[in-house]
Parts: structure tokens; sequence; C-alpha cells
């Protein structure tokens, strides 16, 4: 996917989003190190950060059409590129956040 620059809305009426449900840290397992966690921190002023990831710099977030949005640097060998994501919303709550990327589910807890 590429960068893209869309309005920010403040939530979603068809899920009932709203940005301060994401706000917080959300972790799971490092896939590498099962002692270890990796995730992101998603900021009230729309900045993200990431979690135990070097390579992968979050860098803002917000909701649009049920979907949370993404921006995030991909640092490699001498190489960065910047891209977004957005992810289908399928769960979110006190404690739990599922993300769904085509057929891939993100799962993470609340830290």
């Amino acid at each position: 996917m590429s960068c893209q620059n869309t309005s920010k809305p403040k939530s979603d009426s068809k899920l009932n989003l709203q940005n301060n449900q994401f706000i917080g840290s959300w972790i799971q397992p490092n896939p590498i190190n099962e002692k270890e966690v990796q995730g992101f921190i998603l900021n009230t002023d729309g900045t993200s950060q990431s979690i135990n990831m070097a390579t992968l710099k979050y860098k803002k977030w917000w909701i649009d059409s049920n979907k949370l949005v993404l921006v995030f640097e991909s640092i490699g060998n001498r190489v960065s590129s910047i891209d977004t994501l957005k992810y289908d919303v399928v769960v979110i709550n006190d404690k739990e956040l599922k993300l769904k990327n085509g057929d891939y589910l993100d799962e993470y807890r609340r830290k």
C-alpha cells in the first residue's frame, strides 16, 4: 500500500469506533523470541510509537471507515520507506484488539 494523506475523522459511526478506545499500548508475543513482546503505542495526539521493533517504526494513526490506519517507517540496510496500512477492526475492548488485513489476523492485548 502507498502513503496516503487522508482526513482523520474522530469516530466511525458503523462500528461506533472512537479514537479513545485505541489510546494506549498494545502488545503481542514476539514470534522470534517468546520471552519478549512487540507492538505499538497509540497516543492521543495521533502519533504512534513502536514497542521492541527496531526495523518498524510507527509514526501516526487514525480511524477511517471502520479501519485502524497506521503509518510506519520500515528500516532496512541503508534503505527506509514510509508506508500506510489499513486494518479492519475485528475486536476492540479494554483488554484486546484484533486487526485483520486480508487473511492475516493480528491479535494484541492492552499493556
